[in-house]
């Protein structure tokens, strides 16, 4: 930083502070603003949490079958407060699933698999809401479920 710079800092500080002291004096703010905000901020976010695909069954989270097989694959079962509920299996780079009980126009739905990293794979459903993707999850992964625009995401998963 230049002493040029600093000084232009050093006004700027100085210009902010002598506003905040002219509302501060002349145009308080009103006593329960910083609890409204709070509450309207929070309030902001319930949507989002409405939307939310709740874990209701994880086959990582059960017995291991005593079958003979080679079966890598993780079941996975959420419910929407909306009413459906998604199901998907994630074995490998397969993953496939079902989106149950949605009374509306599977055109519109979107079913997609994310990662924390970014990468994304998204299909649409079929007439009976099957879906089926080749991916490459790794780390934690979430499913988000769109329809009619309105997007339904889970919480992060480690596969």
């Amino acid at each position: 930083m230049t002493d040029r710079d600093a000084d232009d800092t050093a006004q700027d500080l100085a210009l902010l502070e002598e506003l905040r002291t002219m509302w501060v004096t002349y145009d308080p703010p009103p006593p329960d603003l910083t609890a409204t905000m709070i509450a309207a901020v929070a309030a902001a976010g319930l949507d989002d949490e409405w939307e939310m695909l709740t874990l209701v069954s994880d086959s990582a989270d059960g017995p291991v079958a005593q079958v003979r097989g080679l079966s890598t694959s993780r079941v996975l079962y959420f419910n929407a407060a909306a009413g459906w509920s998604l199901e998907a299996e994630i074995d490998g780079t397969d993953v496939k699933g079902q989106l149950l009980d949605h009374p509306g126009d599977m055109d519109s739905v979107e079913v997609a698999l994310e990662t924390r990293d970014g990468a994304s794979w998204t299909t649409g459903v079929d007439e009976v809401g099957f879906f089926a993707l080749t991916a490459t999850p790794t780390g934690s992964v979430r499913f988000a479920v769109t329809i009619g625009g309105r997007v339904a995401r889970s919480r992060w998963l480690d596969v």
